[in-house]
């Protein structure tokens, strides 16, 4: 099952293990010509893959928040590879003292940046926005490189070790984006962690300084490690992304019929042992709803009975799309009298709820059946037909009630159990065979063996032979009635 807090933990643990690589290559390795060229046009490579990723990710994630990044991180990549460090020797001037920390700080707006736009906006509007934003940074980059007159005051942003004060400019950018992330991105398929992490990296990569030894070799490789990580996260996101669409409705923001059919069949995480409570749902006269205020306004209606059964049920229930208007909420390790109470809470916040759809307030009940899984016999199929059962009954005692259902092993079930019950396991030739089935395979070989000696011998020509009865013509008999018949006929 899908967790409820999809902010990446693990997701951010992810890049602590990303920094202590990257420290690990540092200590171990130390050739000049890695760092300065295998390095620099990796980072080339993989600002073109984050780029690409946030471009193509639209219709996978359908997230604004992911595809801004993608852009924007390829190009700050770009500028801090390209402008930063292929083009540092030879015919090209020198680079500002302060430009590699510029473009690492335009790495923590952009994350910041993520933190406030939306998520769901228009494809069209998605690509203009990013590309003009992607355009103005693409300039600001070629000006902090190429007019250093223009730029002096970047120079404020170089520091000698702990005790100057741009030191802590990218810890305190790291602790701001990774605690705004646990706050606004907490249910965001874990882009919280994705944005938290790649700020931790950045972080790694402004405090270089901290690797005397290797100062110009750390600051490429961590950044080089924060886009690593960022397209790690992208995959991340898009495979939580496709599981929410497999998982969940669209309209009702909750679980669909495809997962409900996962927990019916236990092949989900949900622990289906008993006690097992089932809880069916159903509003009561939706299609009148339909007819007279319309299909638009009955989507509403279904939408807030649908969060309104699902906040009143968490976190003990799980709530799921069971079909057309009906609604099931699962309870693991709950029995039906301790359901009881939370369905009541549950139907008496739907009748006193007035739904706006429009100018219209529409006020709507809903009908319960309730029922739970006593036993390992008892399959959730039984008490999902328990509680349905239930649910008929409320319906047909006036609706807008809870009722409780008991339930019962299925007849298959039976079925299967009293033959075992019943049967007496015997050995013969090392295979144990129920003794009803033995005297049922004695009748069959009697059978045979009476059929054998009943059935006529063959000669070679494939004819019975003389002294067989078959050989002898045989006589047909004539009734005595018959018999008579025909002698007043000859007569």
């Amino acid at each position: 099952m899908a967790s409820k807090n999809r902010w990446g933990a693990l997701l951010f643990a992810g890049a602590v293990l990303v920094g202590v690589g990257a420290a690990w290559v540092l200590s171990t390795y130390r050739n000049p010509a890695f760092y300065g060229s295998f390095v620099p046009w990796a980072g080339v490579a993989l600002s073109a893959l984050a780029f690409a990723a946030g471009h193509f990710s639209y219709p996978r994630a359908h997230s604004f928040k992911v595809y801004l990044i993608g852009i924007l991180s390829g190009v700050t990549g770009m500028g801090y590879f390209v402008l930063g460090m292929l083009m540092s020797g030879g015919p090209f001037s020198p680079v500002p003292a302060g430009f590699a920390a510029c473009a690492v700080l335009i790495a923590f707006v952009n994350q910041l940046l993520v933190l406030f736009v939306p998520s769901n906006v228009k494809y069209r509007s998605t690509v203009r926005i990013s590309f003009a934003v992607a355009g103005v940074e693409a300039i600001a980059l070629l000006f902090l490189r190429c007019l250093p007159a223009v730029t002096d005051w970047t120079r404020a942003l170089v520091y000698d070790g702990a005790g100057d004060w741009p030191f802590w400019i990218g810890l305190a950018a790291a602790a701001g984006i990774a605690a705004l992330s646990a706050r606004l991105l907490r249910d965001e398929f874990h882009l919280g962690g994705k944005l938290a992490g790649t700020a931790l990296l950045l972080c790694c990569a402004w405090m270089a300084k901290l690797f005397p030894q290797s100062e110009s070799h750390a600051q490429p490789l961590l950044f080089a490690g924060a886009l690593v990580f960022l397209e790690i996260g992208m995959v991340v996101h898009w495979f939580s992304r496709m599981e929410h669409r497999i998982s969940y409705d669209p309209l009702l923001h909750i679980y669909n019929r495809n997962f409900c059919s996962r927990i019916i069949t236990e092949q989900s995480k949900l622990d289906t042992r008993p006690p097992f409570g089932v809880a069916m749902v159903d509003i009561d006269h939706f299609k009148n709803v339909n007819d007279t205020y319309g299909h638009q306004a009955g989507d509403v209606v279904l939408f807030n009975v649908a969060q309104a059964v699902q906040n009143g049920t968490a976190p003990d229930g799980i709530c799921c799309r069971y079909g057309g208007e009906e609604l099931i909420v699962f309870f693991p390790q709950k029995e039906t009298k301790e359901l009881e109470p939370i369905i009541e809470g549950v139907r008496t916040d739907v009748e006193k709820m007035k739904i706006k759809a429009g100018r219209k307030s529409i006020t709507v009940t809903i009908s319960c059946g309730i029922s739970h899984r006593s036993t390992a016999d008892q399959s959730v199929i039984d008490v999902i037909q328990a509680a349905d059962k239930a649910l008929y009954k409320a319906k047909e005692g006036g609706r807008n009630q809870v009722q409780t259902g008991k339930t019962s092993a299925s007849d298959a079930h039976k079925k299967t159990r009293k033959p075992r019950e019943e049967s007496r396991e015997i050995e013969s030739s090392g295979d144990k065979v129920p003794a009803k089935e033995k005297k049922s395979t004695r009748k069959i070989a009697a059978a045979t063996e009476d059929g054998a000696r009943k059935t006529p011998a063959v000669d070679d020509d494939g004819g019975a032979p003389d002294d067989t009865p078959s050989a002898r013509p045989k006589t047909q008999s004539i009734p005595a009635k018959s018999k008579k018949e025909k002698r007043e006929k000859d007569e």
